[in-house]
């Protein structure tokens, strides 16, 4: 698949200061906020008390399961997000509806990657990004599994982002053979759930960047 400059590159369960600048530190382009029922979730006073203290380079994420809209937009506020990330069954008309409220956020749709016919529906959601993860919303306690690569052929023109049982080990074969838009990791850089490893995460960041001199 096509490369579009850079890998961009998500470090995402963000719940301490020192993780979120740890990704930073290592180069990546954006955290993520965890707004849903999971082991990694924070509370909107949290994440705009951490996102206040980060380099406003870096993207800001906020992370939400079949949110009430207005509830989103208080959080979007409240925290200074820069971008929504939907992983639920939030359907292409509530995505058009956050994109007239809020049309400079970075708008993501996570379609669950249980078989190709599903992979290719990420054609059906016009948003800046659509992230491809094997887990199930349902099951917030569940790690993810890796994304079956050959589901994802022929999708060059879409800007994908591989998500789900990524890590230092892995990502830059991800990177090789799919070269897709971006790639999101969480437990693959923790020592527990929410709480990061620095050097995992650096060594996650340069596995990417590395892999795409080898393919550039």
């Amino acid at each position: 698949m096509g490369s579009r400059g850079p890998t961009f590159v998500k470090i995402c369960g963000i719940t301490r200061l020192k993780d979120a600048r740890a990704a930073v530190r290592a180069g990546a382009n954006a955290v993520g906020f965890v707004f849903a029922k999971s082991p990694r979730r924070i509370s909107p006073l949290k994440a705009s008390l951490l996102a206040g203290r980060l380099h406003p380079s870096l993207r800001k994420v906020g992370v939400f399961v079949d949110p009430d809209i207005d509830e989103l937009f208080r959080i979007v506020e409240q925290v200074g997000l820069d971008g929504v990330q939907l992983q639920g069954t939030e359907t292409p008309a509530f995505l058009e509806a956050i994109r007239s409220r809020g049309s400079s956020l970075f708008l993501a749709k996570v379609v669950r990657a249980t078989s190709k016919k599903a992979v290719e529906s990420v054609r059906d959601f016009d948003v800046d990004a659509i992230f491809v993860d094997t887990k199930d919303p349902a099951q917030p306690e569940a790690e993810s599994q890796r994304v079956e690569v050959s589901w994802l052929n022929g999708l060059s023109d879409v800007p994908l982002v591989v998500a789900g049982g990524l890590d230092a080990t892995n990502v830059a074969q991800v990177v090789k053979e799919v070269r897709p838009w971006g790639v999101d990791v969480s437990g693959g850089v923790e020592t527990s759930p929410g709480k990061k490893d620095a050097a995992k995460v650096q060594a996650f960041v340069r596995a990417v960047r590395e892999a795409e001199v080898a393919v550039s």
